[in-house]
């Protein structure tokens, strides 16, 4: 049951943000106010990355960047389809730095570099596991290994592979970041929704440059959407709203966990949703028969 409703989940999102537009952004979600007062922090392990009063978390933010550019360079040099993804991660990091320095764009922003830093984290950590080989759900979540595997594969669109790591990192790793920070300020109570949702907004000006700068040097057919999946990628649209908006629910759920029996529960909860979006993602984008990548990474390796 829970996976048939993550589907039709899934594709109600896709099936909005095809009827929406690739530059469509409306603030739908805003108006949903948080549904809890608690100021617990979920204990993951990242608790203390880029804390204020303890680091400069400006600076965090560019030692993600310059980490995320390292990475992203090397993928690219050898046209790894996992560099789709690390580019439009990267590029989204930037438009967030340069929010962050947009004076009220954020109520708190020194709290949403603390979140930046522990959701890239989170991120690497999942990458470098599965580089190393280490490949059992316990050390790369499901929905990453879905987005890591059919990279390797090379087996689904340039889309595919985009969407692909924007769902893992959303629908799995957002929960767990946004409960480990805390989803409201433990001095004043406050919610930090506000601050969440403004995210969407910067989201959204990300398309545009990142579609053209895949086009340049991945895929020259790609602009945001293709014959297998008519979505636009990324941003402020609908179904990155939708998935941001589901990872501030899972997080309060976390958050609200008495018990270690409740907290496994929502966790699997967590696991298996983003589990079946990436299966459902994978399944629209996989090529058909007779279709291959060979001619996207030829003119990848030559335009690298």
């Amino acid at each position: 049951m829970r996976a048939a409703a993550t589907s039709a989940a899934v594709a109600l999102s896709l099936a909005l943000a095809g009827a929406a537009g690739a530059q469509t952004y409306v603030p739908f979600t805003d108006p949903l106010p948080s549904a809890t007062a608690s100021t617990a922090e979920y204990q993951s392990g990242y608790n203390d990355m880029c804390r204020e009063g303890e680091t400069d978390t400006y600076q965090c933010v560019t030692d993600t960047i310059v980490e995320m550019d390292n990475r992203y360079a090397a993928l690219h040099e050898t046209c790894d389809h996992r560099g789709l993804f690390a580019l439009s991660y990267l590029r989204t990091t930037e438009e967030y730095q340069r929010a962050s320095l947009e004076p009220g764009f954020f109520q708190d922003p020194e709290f949403v570099n603390h979140e930046d830093a522990i959701f890239a984290q989170l991120y690497f950590d999942a990458y470098d596991r599965w580089e190393a080989g280490e490949r059992s759900p316990a050390r790369v979540p499901r929905a990453w290994q879905v987005a890591f595997q059919a990279a390797e594969d090379r087996s689904v669109s340039t889309l595919g592979d985009v969407m692909l790591g924007i769902s893992a990192h959303i629908n799995r790793d957002l929960p767990y970041t946004l409960a480990t920070i805390a989803l409201n300020d433990p001095e004043t109570g406050a919610s930090r929704k506000p601050d969440h949702d403004r995210v969407n907004k910067f989201l959204a000006r990300v398309p545009g440059p990142l579609f053209a700068e895949i086009g340049e040097k991945w895929d020259p057919s790609y602009q945001g959407r293709d014959s297998t999946l008519p979505v636009s990628t990324l941003a402020g649209l609908p179904p990155i709203q939708l998935w941001r908006e589901m990872a501030w629910r899972w997080a309060e759920r976390l958050v609200e966990a008495r018990t270690a029996s409740e907290r496994r529960n929502v966790e699997q909860g967590i696991e298996e949703y983003a589990h079946q979006a990436a299966l459902t993602i994978e399944r629209a984008t996989r090529l058909g028969p007779g279709e291959d990548t060979s001619a996207r990474d030829a003119y990848c390796l030559a335009n690298r």
